[in-house]
Protein backbone atom coordinates (compact mmCIF):
# COMPACT_ATOMS: atom_id res chain seq x y z
CA UNK A 1 0.00 0.00 0.00
CA UNK A 2 1.52 3.70 -0.96
CA UNK A 3 1.12 6.30 1.29
CA UNK A 4 0.15 9.39 0.10
CA UNK A 5 0.84 12.74 1.79
CA UNK A 6 -1.58 15.09 3.05
CA UNK A 7 0.10 18.49 1.83
CA UNK A 8 1.38 19.61 -1.06
CA UNK A 9 5.19 19.65 -1.30
CA UNK A 10 4.85 22.19 -4.35
CA UNK A 11 2.89 24.58 -2.33
CA UNK A 12 4.81 24.02 1.13
CA UNK A 13 7.96 25.46 -0.70
CA UNK A 14 6.24 28.30 -2.03
CA UNK A 15 4.83 29.38 1.57
CA UNK A 16 8.41 28.25 2.72
CA UNK A 17 10.24 30.90 0.25
CA UNK A 18 7.34 33.52 0.88
CA UNK A 19 8.23 33.59 4.76
CA UNK A 20 11.83 33.67 3.68
CA UNK A 21 11.33 36.53 1.93
CA UNK A 22 9.26 38.46 4.07
CA UNK A 23 11.76 37.57 7.01
CA UNK A 24 14.46 39.18 4.92
CA UNK A 25 12.75 41.70 4.74
CA UNK A 26 11.76 42.87 7.73
CA UNK A 27 15.54 42.55 8.22
CA UNK A 28 16.19 45.33 6.12
CA UNK A 29 13.35 47.10 7.35
CA UNK A 30 14.97 46.89 10.57
CA UNK A 31 18.03 48.08 9.62
CA UNK A 32 17.05 51.04 8.08
CA UNK A 33 15.35 52.15 10.71
CA UNK A 34 18.58 51.26 13.36
CA UNK A 35 20.81 53.44 10.77
CA UNK A 36 18.01 56.39 10.86
CA UNK A 37 17.83 56.19 14.71
CA UNK A 38 21.92 56.28 15.04
CA UNK A 39 21.94 59.37 12.65
CA UNK A 40 19.15 60.76 14.42
CA UNK A 41 21.51 60.72 17.68
CA UNK A 42 24.27 61.65 16.26
CA UNK A 43 22.70 64.86 15.38
CA UNK A 44 22.74 66.48 18.36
Amino acid sequence: MLCIPMWDTTEEMVDLMAASNAYEANLTALSVIKAMINKTLELK
